[in-house]
């Protein structure tokens, strides 16, 4: 007896070998939800091993009122022969959980602020970054500051930008751009900003999963990081500054001038592709420094950040005060 034999190419062969594929795949859903679930457990238990500890912030908070709520900074005296900074944090952060490193390590006169809805700055309007630059304005001004350098980082450079157009280029002796874009519109970023509120909830599997990477890299400052992720604004602003940045292009402003200004691109940046920050620096035919370094470049590479805004000079070898 000759037995019958299908044909790989049969339709019933590829009916099965299909069906079977799609089987296994849905057998291994639940198994793949489970190691996810295993891991993140760990994860947290991982982030909960490691005490809170809240670093020494020198300096003093100082409050204003404002229409929308009320500002406050930090000021941090220093050396008064020199321009002093203004530093403006990024998306999530507050002035200590952003800069402590810096304040901490940095002999020029600084003000720190605490942007809109952000710290200990109450804000009863939606978020904008005309607010955030007024609050940057007022605190400057309160602090009796003239011509200081202004500071952005990542979500703070957007704000820095806005501030400058408020105010005009005179106001600010210098610029220095941490990590930043002069626009976020770009689809990919757009989809991200969407995401990021849910993603960045608190004990949300990516969220711990970037604290534990965090913990890791920086191991010696492992309280100093846990104590920051305990330091997030709420939900609701987290949506709100996610949404202004996802509008945001500076390219279009044909009435912003800069004053001098220093790009410093994150070559190992995880959030801003590196290129899309040297374009934005080109965009403003600004001056470009490259640092090795990841995103939260202020936290985790100190020691790069700080003399680079110690020593911070007017691009064409002046001092900028």
């Amino acid at each position: 007896m000759v037995r019958s034999r299908t044909h790989p190419r049969s339709p019933f062969c590829r009916y099965m070998s299909m069906n079977g594929t799609r089987a296994f795949a849905l057998a291994s859903v639940p198994a793949a939800a489970g190691l996810a679930w295993r891991q993140h457990r760990m994860n947290v238990r991982a982030i909960d091993a490691h005490p809170i500890r809240a670093p020494v912030v020198p300096g003093d908070r100082r409050q204003l009122p404002a229409s929308w709520g009320s500002i406050t900074y930090r000021w941090v005296p220093g050396d008064p022969s020199r321009s002093a900074l203004v530093l403006v944090h990024g998306w999530g952060k507050t002035s200590d959980s952003a800069w402590w490193p810096v304040i901490s390590g940095c002999r020029r006169t600084m003000v720190v602020v605490d942007l809109p809805g952000h710290g200990r700055s109450q804000l009863d309007e939606p978020f904008s970054f005309e607010l955030a630059a007024e609050a940057v304005e007022r605190s400057t001004i309160h602090a009796g500051l003239e011509q200081p350098v202004l500071v952005g980082h990542s979500m703070g450079g957007p704000v820095a930008l806005t501030t400058v157009r408020r105010t005009g280029r005179a106001a600010f002796s210098g610029l220095v751009a941490l990590a930043t874009s002069a626009y976020w519109v770009r689809p990919q970023l757009r989809l991200m900003m969407a995401m990021a509120p849910y993603a960045m909830a608190p004990r949300s599997p990516f969220l711990v999963r970037t604290e534990c990477a965090e913990l890791r890299v920086a191991p010696h400052i492992a309280g100093q990081i846990a104590w920051a992720y305990t330091r997030r604004p709420a939900r609701r602003m987290l949506e709100e500054t996610a949404t202004a940045l996802r509008r945001f292009d500076a390219r279009t402003w044909e009435d912003l001038a800069l004053p001098p200004t220093t790009w410093v691109v994150a070559t190992r940046d995880g959030v801003l592709d590196a290129a899309h920050q040297l374009a934005s620096a080109q965009h403003f035919a600004a001056q470009v420094v490259e640092l090795e370094a990841v995103h939260s470049m202020v936290v985790h590479a100190p020691q790069a950040v700080i003399p680079l805004l110690e020593n911070w000079e007017h691009p064409s070898g002046s001092d900028g005060g």
